[in-house]
């Protein structure tokens, strides 16, 4: 039957391998879960050094424009949104929203890829789902594991950019080229010898990165006797990352409980709290505070702090220098981005063989968390945020979750050769969502990180609230162990909808042919399969009329903004799948090849409106994406004897996305100055930009003019004009790359040698483009700021025509900056991410423990790549239209661990 399970200890324990036993036992380096999904068949996973962001996952693709990409999370049976609603007071940070789970309180994690494998998850299951059980009790006398890593990460975090001489130089021309005189470059203090303020020789990257360290410790009790199970676990995690003053800190409690209360009613309980802490810097669009871009841009010869009339260092941090750019220390030691999240959930069920066949089961499970968000940015050495001088923001937001599920099953035969399971559940959630944000600026003084003191600059109170109601009946039928049929049917009802639309019906069917062999014995099986889901992420209540405030002279006032809409309705994705499973030799190997097809409609989209009416654009129902490709997954135990065993593992998936249809027109997101854009006929988040030619060497060749209908010069780039109309505007802007693999995956092996194992772990990518922001900014020339040596080569003169870059020009009037194919790199991959080599020691029953497993483990060891910028597995926003893009966050450091694990 189809996996309708609700909580973990109704999934059958699955004898230990020396896969499961030695490559899952030995948690990665990253702070929560995801680093598991690696290993994990027809997921897509990428993260970044940033610490505490949130991974970005897909599974078979992408199926929204304006909702939700992310796969939904089940934890125990408690459904989690993987990206939250609120946006936090860094550019492209999103909170890890899985950093509470501690890897090592996990029994295992299944990647669904539709909604037939979990009929329940109805009109919410378009991206996937991910279902995630902890460990429980087990039968026999009390077991104490415990676990303890200690590891250093560092990364080759450099930056090409010019020394203090070879930038002094650079400036002279640019000056030049900027019209001053040599009476005035003379004069200059920044070229003067003797002038101590301009001639420090610092490292600014240097001085604001540093080796991380990574400690994780685990205590674990379980066990249990014929009536009660019982697990508690605590757990301890610290991690630093490659830029000072980064950090992320985890303590766990977790305490699973199984109580027989009668031969036929058992009883479950889970309860966990966590508290996590974390201090995040700006990595992403906004470079006036990225850490790593302004030490790289800072000119090497200025100075940390304030210069005395002697030429000495005052204690006092320098501020904005001469050239407009911050103090790298300023934004490493002073701005501060402080995070502090608590998460405590809670099962109770019940399991009842009510008579014969009949089972009963049901829970009621309650989650709940609140995260809290501080940033203090002050206004020594840092570049006034427009006309926020300083600025202290506070944001306080929690999520409420309540759910009950009942599910009522029977078992048994309608002939000798002919075997049915049946059952019918529901299930009522209710959501809810707050958040209070609070902003002041411009105190008196860097000393007060309070609300307490500044000028109110904006304030909002939030709300949100939803229910569901899903009504699911399913059965299977099993002919003479040969053919099985599976069908479901979800009725749901979402409160984001309005009385038009908020009840939908979600169906499902599966049939199983067990071709060699009947089942139990099956060499040989093909399955075909379609399940009908959807995505309702909707909160904005757009079913109804809607009025908003707003500031009218002073005083409160409202406006119409949106019309009501009652017939908006789900997304919906309907999903094809074939599978075949070979396995010729039973376990010793098993070949899984499947194709999949997902068809999304119903797209919500916006409908523009005459501007002249004054109203947002209307949302409805329009559009449609395709997903489609193949997935290929191979095991095989290739030795599998006494003293020896060695394992092989490999997953391939492709993709193939495509838009289309969009009766409303083409969508762009855009942030910083990068679009992306889902046009029909084209790749959902491709790159939209201008196309780069080249350069106009001199004034003969320059054949163009820019939107406002100046020429261009020589020196500026050469863009492809797609109408030929001699003019370079919106209309010339095409898809120059997209970011969206052709086909990823893992492969991975395991072997052991009596109490040695070594275990190795390759993930891949293939066919992804990238888009290097920060490659770009550091090529741009439009200020003063330090750049990529390449720059002294650029296009000056006629005589002068460079390599391929632009000429240098203040303020950039020709746009040279804009989004362009200049930037856009093949992201392809081959990466060693977890490598362990492990020896096992076995307690005699004389010795006061059972096993010690000692480790030594290394994460990330090595790249094959074509890529230039810190890692090829960039880690952006979760949304559809903007991924893969590279604003500089830190790579994926090398991490060397330490383990031990004892068992008493």
């Amino acid at each position: 039957m189809a996996n309708s399970s609700i909580y973990a200890q109704n999934i059958a324990a699955k004898p230990a391998t020396v896969d499961s036993l030695h490559r899952l036992d030995i948690a990665p380096s990253t702070i929560s879960i995801v680093g598991k999904l690696y290993e994990k068949p027809n997921i897509s996973v990428s993260e970044s050094g940033n610490l505490g962001a949130s991974p970005v996952l897909m599974i078979r693709g992408l199926n929204s424009i304006n909702l939700s990409s992310s796969p939904l999370i089940y934890i125990d049976g408690i459904p989690m949104r993987y990206s939250g609603a609120n946006p936090t007071f860094l550019s492209t940070f999103e909170p890890d929203r899985l950093g509470f789970l501690n890897p090592n309180d996990i029994n295992n994690i299944q990647v669904l890829s539709s909604g037939f494998e979990m009929p329940k998850i109805g009109g919410r299951g378009s991206n996937g789902i991910l279902e995630i059980h902890t460990e429980r009790g087990e039968f026999g006398g009390t077991k104490v594991d415990f676990i303890a890593n200690y590891g250093l990460i560092s990364s080759n975090l450099n930056v090409p950019r010019l020394d203090a001489q070879s930038m002094k130089a650079y400036l002279w021309s640019r000056f030049q080229e900027e019209g001053m005189s040599p009476a005035q470059l003379d004069q200059h203090p920044i070229f003067s010898e003797s002038n101590p303020k301009y001639n420090f020789q610092n490292d600014w990257l240097n001085m604001i990165k540093r080796d991380g360290v990574f400690q994780d410790y685990h205590l674990k009790l379980k066990g249990g006797d014929g009536d009660a199970n019982y697990l508690f676990a605590v757990g301890y995690t610290n991690k630093e990352g490659l830029i000072k003053e980064t950090n992320f800190e985890r303590i766990g409690l977790r305490f699973n409980l199984d109580y027989q209360l009668a031969p036929n009613i058992s009883i479950y309980n889970n309860l966990s709290y966590t508290n996590t802490s974390g201090h995040y810097k700006e990595f992403g669009s906004d470079y006036n505070t990225h850490p790593i871009y302004i030490a790289s841009a800072k000119a090497p010869f200025l100075g940390t702090n304030f210069v005395n009339a002697d030429g000495s260092q005052s204690r006092i941090l320098a501020s904005v220098d001469t050239l407009g750019l911050s103090n790298p220390l300023a934004l490493v030691n002073n701005l501060s981005n402080k995070n502090q999240f608590n998460r405590i959930d809670g099962v109770m069920g019940v399991n009842w063989k009510i008579r014969g066949a009949w089972d009963l089961k049901s829970d009621l499970s309650i989650s709940y968390f609140n995260l809290s968000e501080k940033q203090f940015r002050p206004a020594l050495g840092i570049v006034p945020d427009l006309y926020r001088i300083r600025q202290n923001s506070q944001r306080s937001s929690s999520e409420f979750y309540l759910n009950w599920n009942g599910i009522l099953s029977n078992s048994g035969k309608l002939s000798e050769n002919l075997k049915y399971n049946t059952s019918i559940q529901a299930a009522i959630e209710t959501y809810e969502e707050k958040s209070v944000f609070g902003r002041k600026i411009n105190a008196g003084t860097d000393d007060f990180e309070t609300l307490q003191q500044g000028v109110v600059d904006s304030a909002s109170n939030t709300r949100y609230r939803s229910n569901l109601m899903s009504y699911i009946a399913e059965g299977i039928l099993h002919w003479n162990e040969r053919i099985s049929l599976n069908a479901s049917l979800n009725v749901q009802g979402s409160s984001n909808f309005g009385s038009n639309s908020r009840w939908n019906i979600y169906p499902g069917a599966k049939v199983y042919f067990y071709i060699l062999e009947e089942k139990p014995l099956n060499k040989w099986s093909i399955n075909l399969g379609y399940n009908r889901t959807g995505n309702h992420e909707v909160r904005g209540f757009y079913h109804f009329n809607q009025y908003y405030p707003e500031n009218y002279f002073g005083y409160g006032g409202v406006y119409f903004g949106n019309i009501a809409n009652p017939s908006l309705r789900p997304e919906i994705t309907d999903n094809y799948d074939i599978q075949s499973i070979i396995t010729p030799f039973g376990n010793r190997l098993q070949l899984n090849l499947g194709y999949y097809f997902k068809h999304t409609t119903n797209l919500i989209t916006h409908k523009t409106i005459l501007n002249e009416l004054g109203l947002q654009d209307r949302f409805e129902n329009a559009g449609s994406i395709t997903n489609q490709g193949l997935e290929l997954g191979l095991t095989s135990q290739i030795i599998a004897k006494e003293n020896i065993a060695w394992n092989l593992s490999t997953s391939v998936s492709t993709l193939k996305n495509k838009v289309t249809s969009l009766p409303n027109g083409a969508i762009e997101q855009s942030i910083g100055n990068i679009t992306g854009i889902a046009k029909e006929g084209e790749q959902l988040g491709s790159y939209y930009g201008y196309r780069v030619l080249g350069v106009f060497q001199n004034e003969s060749e320059v054949n163009l003019k820019k939107s406002d209908g100046t020429v261009y010069h020589p020196g500026d780039y050469v863009i492809e004009d797609i109408n030929n109309d001699g003019i370079i505007n919106s209309l010339d802007k095409q898809i120059i790359g997209t970011g969206l693999p052709k086909f990823f995956g893992y492969f991975s092996t395991t072997f052991q040698y009596k109490n040695f194992g070594l275990n190795l772990l390759f993930n891949f990518s293939q066919g992804a483009d990238i888009y290097n922001s920060f490659k770009q900014q550091m090529h741009l020339m439009k200020d003063f700021a330090n750049q990529d040596p390449s720059v002294l080569n650029r296009w000056r003169s006629d005589d002068e025509t460079g390599n391929g870059l632009s000429r240098a020009v203040l303020d950039d009037p020709s746009n040279n900056g804009a989004s362009s194919s200049l930037w856009v790199e093949d992201g392809s991959y081959l990466k060693l991410k977890q490598s362990s080599l492990h020896y096992n020691i076995k307690g005699k029953p004389s010795q006061f423990f059972k096993n010690i497993m000692i480790y030594l483990s290394a994460d990330n060891l090595i790249t094959w790549t074509k890529y230039s910028g810190f890692d090829p597995e960039v880690n952006g926003l979760n949304i559809s239209l903007l991924r893969n893009i590279d604003f500089g966050a830190p790579p994926l450091g090398k991490t060397f661990k330490l383990g031990l694990k004892t068992s008493f």
